[in-house]
């Protein structure tokens, strides 16, 4: 038997912080981390305190978000 597929909501929601504007995902109702402008075309993805990666895109870092959140709370 297979297992059903179960859709599961992403989204992404900008909030200020402090002055700073972050572009917060949410998967499901959760916060999987948030992205951050650093330069011009460079971002940082935010995980946890303890995990915070360089991306070059917005794209690479939500796709970057998503993985981390399915390999530590999915």
């Amino acid at each position: 038997m297979s297992k059903s597929k179960k859709n599961i909501e992403v989204s992404l929601e900008t909030k200020n912080v402090n002055g700073e504007e972050r572009e917060v995902l949410f998967v499901g109702k959760q916060e999987a981390g948030y992205l951050r402008t650093i330069e011009d075309e460079k971002f940082e993805a935010v995980f946890d305190d303890d995990n915070v990666f360089k991306v070059k895109s917005l794209d690479e870092g939500i796709e970057l978000l998503i993985s981390q959140y399915n390999l530590h709370k999915g």
